[in-house]
């Protein structure tokens, strides 16, 4: 089955946003899938699909064998992040019976190294003694050069080498790092390595079952997902918690619509409202600002991190966001979920891209919620 297995709702059909590719300074969705190189594009209402769209153009998003269609299971890149994060809440919940917020802040103050043997053993990692919250955050105040120069020489590209090709484990590879200065240097700084220390940290929570286990006979199980997932492990079988997440685009709004529910499906909740209003929520106990000289802020669109999801300063959404366009971009107040999945070629041009499409999905939310009361079948078109 596929995304089509949603309830079928009112069907977007004219969605006009300001934009500056264009001489008239809009953008039609045709217009937009083009120049976002849209793979693929769904817009769940309420529980309801009011839009489906898979580019046929075998030029966007190619893979030997596959097209875009919604049995294809997609490459998510950093959207993985998303699902780690919510996996420690859940980890959190089923190993120590954490309800409330407080429940969930009394073990995310708690360092790493109380979760994962042998970080302290000299010379000790710097994550043994960083709070498990600061992790979550990216704020671990541990070295870490995500982009390196011009690509090359950066420590992401040594995580692929060693942890990803099955060299070593998440655990021994983050042995090696220290921290950024004596002080501790709490600024956020995007790193791959935090998010796969947060899944490692997951993993021994929910042992003997193995991460990727805990999560399909989980989440994935509880939310209806009408295809299998994959998920990209280390030497020890662990799942790499920053990215190498596969599946199809329908069961990731099924996972948008979970997070949007705050972890109930129907009448069980699964994970804690808790951890939600803590994960997802604008916090006024933290700073998830993101100072303008960082190199991951996106000038023309102010953003601020937390849990491994990213906000827009001044809204209320929140969304995954992969570095070659993918989304689950989560609306609360309009119950609304898109999941886009793009072709960027490695965030080509991303920030621009990144910014239109912040504009096309509320164009999206605004004719959804427009379109909402009048029952005809979903659009399989941009038009």
């Amino acid at each position: 089955m596929s995304a089509s297995s949603f309830a079928r709702g009112a069907e977007i059909k004219q969605v006009s946003f300001e934009c500056d590719v264009t001489p008239s300074k809009r953008c039609d969705l045709n217009t937009f899938v083009q120049y976002a190189r849209v793979c693929a594009l769904l817009v769940v209402q309420k529980g309801h699909l009011l839009l489906e769209y898979f580019n046929r153009d075998d030029g966007f998003c190619p893979e030997r064998g596959a097209i875009n269609e919604p049995t294809r299971r997609y490459g998510i890149a950093s959207v993985t992040k998303a699902i780690t994060s919510t996996l420690i809440g859940h980890a959190i919940a089923t190993r120590y019976g954490a309800r409330t917020r407080d429940d969930f802040r009394r073990i995310l103050k708690m360092p790493v190294g109380r979760f994962v043997e042998r970080m302290d053993v000299p010379p000790p990692s710097a994550y043994a003694n960083v709070p498990l919250q600061d992790v979550l955050r990216m704020r671990s105040g541990v070295r870490w050069n995500e982009l390196g120069w011009h690509g090359l020489f950066s420590d992401a590209n040594q995580f692929s080498l060693d942890v990803r090709n099955l060299k070593m484990n998440v655990r021994d590879f983050a042995r090696r790092y220290r921290a950024r200065n004596e002080d501790g240097d709490e600024s956020f700084n995007y790193s791959a390595l935090d998010a796969a220390v947060v899944a490692l940290v997951a993993e021994r929570m929910v042992a003997p079952s193995s991460l990727t286990d805990f999560l399909a006979k989980g989440i994935w199980s509880a939310i209806g997902a009408q295809g299998d997932a994959s998920w990209g492990v280390d030497a020890d079988g662990t799942a790499i918690g920053p990215c190498c997440f596969k599946a199809e685009a329908g069961d990731l709004a099924r996972f948008g619509v979970f997070v949007l529910n705050k972890g109930r499906v129907g009448r069980s909740q699964i994970v804690p409202e808790a951890w939600f209003e803590i994960a997802t929520r604008t916090n006024t106990v933290d700073d998830d600002s993101i100072d303008p000289e960082n190199r991951y802020q996106n000038i023309a669109c102010p953003l601020e991190y937390r849990y491994f999801w990213w906000r827009r300063r001044g809204h209320s959404d929140f969304a995954a966001i992969g570095r070659d366009g993918q989304f689950v971009h989560v609306y609360p107040d309009s119950a609304t979920v898109v999941v886009q999945i793009s072709d960027w070629r490695a965030w080509i041009n991303g920030s621009a891209r990144e910014c239109l499409t912040f504009r096309a999905h509320d164009a999206l939310v605004r004719a959804a919620v427009k379109a909402h009361e009048v029952p005809h079948t979903a659009s399989t078109s941009p038009n």
